[in-house]
């Protein structure tokens, strides 16, 4: 179902993910310029300066015609999408309050390519970038950071498994909703709220575990940086800015994944569904 709405709508994510991108890469690069500029000044070489001055310019200018981007984009896919695929449910015979529920789960779609997507290409890239430039900055911080994808991948697998069963029942309330809230029953629709609340809670704390899990390894992390930063006399000002900023926005990417993976848990689910 996701591919079909990427497919009739490629060239318009093409352009809307382009400036995304864009925005995201000039934010990566800006750590490594603020060091630069740092080091400049206390060298009285002022130069670095206009660099960063130039790289946040490009950084604004792209971040803003992005989100003026997206919002068009989107909605519009989302009108289209959405109104194809209630015409079809009448077709096929479905009922009205099934219809109205399963409405409101395909905004999960355009949910998805409008926040999660971009989400994922900030991550790849912020991983990318940082692994790359600590790699530059010092060998064993980069190393560092590479191992702990290892963990990180193990524990995020187990998530995805976990969150298909949890989503599966979260969907199945969120389905039947509209019909149960037509009905005169306080007890049944008090049920009902208590069991979405009941699934939420079981999926926030599955993607907490998952998150605090990972910390445990971030601690570790960041003692090793500041071990070999301590242990190095010649290290300027600038570079240990941009050591602890890449590892930073190394550790910021992945704690992203978890809600990634829970979303595409919940996708899955729902794709499911409108294929039945």
């Amino acid at each position: 179902m996701i591919g079909k709405v990427v497919k009739e709508n490629l060239r318009q994510l093409i352009a809307a993910y382009s400036l995304t991108v864009g925005g995201y890469t000039a934010a990566q690069i800006y750590p490594l310029l603020t060091g630069f500029a740092i080091n400049g000044v206390l060298q009285k070489n002022y130069i670095a300066i206009l660099w960063l001055c130039l790289c946040h310019f490009v950084m604004v200018a792209l971040e803003v015609s992005a989100k003026m981007m997206d919002t068009r984009v989107f909605t519009r896919i989302h009108t289209s999408f959405a109104s194809d695929a209630v015409t079809d449910a009448h077709r096929r015979g479905l009922p009205p309050s099934l219809i109205v529920g399963r409405a409101t789960l395909l905004r999960e779609y355009v949910t998805f390519l409008e926040r999660d997507v971009p989400a994922a290409l900030l991550s790849i890239i912020s991983l990318t970038v940082a692994i790359v430039t600590l790699f530059w900055l010092d060998p064993m911080i980069g190393a560092a950071c590479l191992l702990l994808l290892v963990p990180s991948i193990l524990i995020n697998g187990r998530l995805a498994k976990r969150s298909q069963a949890l989503n599966k029942g979260l969907n199945d309330r969120l389905e039947k909703e509209a019909g149960l809230l037509q009905s005169d029953a306080p007890a049944r629709v008090r049920r009902h709220f208590q069991a979405l609340a009941m699934w939420r809670i079981r999926l926030s704390d599955l993607e907490a575990k998952s998150y605090g899990s990972i910390e445990l390894f971030v601690i570790i992390l960041f003692g090793v940086a500041l071990w070999r930063v301590a242990g190095q006399n010649a290290v300027e000002a600038g570079t240990i800015y941009a050591i602890f900023a890449y590892i930073w926005r190394f550790v910021t990417s992945m704690d992203q994944v978890p809600q990634i993976v829970q979303q595409i848990a919940k996708l899955a689910d729902i794709s499911r569904r409108l294929k039945t």
